[in-house]
């Protein structure tokens, strides 16, 4: 019997149970025929709840699923340099505590037999630097001395500072990072840049602090609607799938360009490889860059990025500032070769006070704050335990880093 079914087991009980009113024999009868049936259906119920909860995914599993987390395709144990590890060395300091009283029992149960050492600082680091096997941080951390070193997972996304660091290319040592890891909350920080530009909210925002009522004149000129328009992620990473969901669920039709190949989520209707930017960003309404910072993507955006933009189209930056030449933003903005920019990065940054891009015009600008939130953390520790895991028992790890590509 299948659990759907309870339900019209439930049914037939309440029917035995309306019809034994007619009659005090015929509720006799009733009775014997439904108290079997209630039993059963609680026998049932209890049977399919332990079923459902042997079929649940576990919270690493869930979440690999949800943000599309990629897998090596090769187990760990294969790798080069892998063995068992000894020694774990753990970077925990104040803002990357896990939110539960167990989490060193909870690291510890992921390790095995290996000794967990957490520290705070990464200057505590030296002290063991020299029998650490893993080091769960940040890889501009890594020296050449941590001469046993065979795997890093790097707390951030982007691995721009590390690409250089001879220990890590030369070794044998795995990289790992947080790829997917802080894509819900940049993907609503995206949404939310461009609905502020598109709908022009930061006018009024600025019309509230100036106690000023005011409506924008001609605001069919001014003011655009989302829907069935065209959104250009550049980086169809896991941070940019978050976002190109969003937008798709907004009734955007969504073009990507990646640098590994044409493939793509159902959600994204075109993905081009990195010679189509300029024809895709042609046709887009929005352009969001959420690219790591590697050689090529490197002053990507200059002036005639922007001039080919439309001149009612929005760029979005939540990748890394150095992608921008900031001051050909400025141009463009000034200019109105584009209608308007939401930044979470820039160059420099910080930006300082008496920088030009605070005064560009129709440009909203954002501190580099859009990854933490109030369940980020949580996530992050749940990968990084997870890869935990995985190392320990030599299986297919998540979020492998190829420093040559620089992501």
């Amino acid at each position: 019997m299948r659990c759907a079914q309870l339900q019209v087991l439930s049914r037939l009980g309440s029917a035995h149970y309306n019809f034994s009113s007619f009659s005090s024999n015929i509720a006799v009868i009733a009775m014997r025929t439904l108290i079997p049936r209630i039993l059963a259906t609680i026998a049932m119920s209890l049977a399919c709840f332990s079923l459902h909860a042997a079929e649940s995914p576990d919270p690493a599993q869930r979440l690999i699923t949800e943000l599309e987390i990629r897998e090596s395709k090769q187990a760990s144990r294969d790798m080069p340099g892998w063995r068992k590890p000894e020694k774990i060395v753990v970077l925990l300091p104040d803002n990357r505590i896990p939110k539960r009283a167990d989490y060193l029992a909870w690291l510890q149960s992921a390790a095995g037999d290996a000794e967990i050492i957490t520290i705070n600082t990464e200057h505590e680091l030296e002290l063991d630097k020299e029998d650490t096997d893993v080091y769960l941080g940040f890889c501009h951390h890594v020296t050449p001395d941590m001469e046993r070193l065979t795997w890093v997972q790097n707390y951030f996304v982007g691995v721009d500072r590390c690409v250089d660091n001879e220990k890590l290319l030369n070794d044998q040592v795995l990289l790992t990072n947080t790829s997917a890891i802080p894509g819900p909350g940049m993907a609503e920080h995206t949404i939310a840049l461009m609905l502020m530009l598109t709908k022009k909210l930061y006018v009024f925002h600025q019309q509230q602090q100036d106690r000023v009522w005011k409506r924008l004149p001609a605001p069919e000129k001014q003011v655009m609607e989302v829907n069935g328009k065209t959104m250009l992620v550049v980086g169809l990473g896991g941070i940019g799938r978050q976002i190109a969901r969003r937008a798709h669920a907004m009734g955007m039709r969504v073009t990507a360009i990646r640098n590994s190949s044409r493939s793509g989520p159902d959600y994204v209707d075109y993905v081009g490889l990195p010679d189509e930017l300029p024809e895709l960003s042609k046709q887009a309404d929005v352009v969001v860059n959420i690219t790591p910072l590697t050689k090529s993507t490197t002053g990507l955006y200059d002036r005639a990025f922007f001039r080919n933009m439309k001149p009612t189209a929005y760029f979005i930056n939540m990748g890394r500032g150095k992608s921008v030449i900031t001051d050909d933003l400025i141009a463009a903005l000034e200019n109105q070769e584009i209608a308007g920019a939401g930044v979470d990065v820039t160059d420099p940054e910080p930006l300082p006070s008496d920088h030009p891009l605070w005064d560009a015009p129709n440009i909203i600008i954002t501190p580099h704050n859009s990854a933490p939130s109030d369940q980020m953390l949580e996530r992050f520790w749940i990968l990084v335990r997870e890869n935990l895991r995985r190392y320990v028992a030599g299986e297919p790890m998540l979020n492998v880093v190829d420093l040559k590509r620089g992501y």
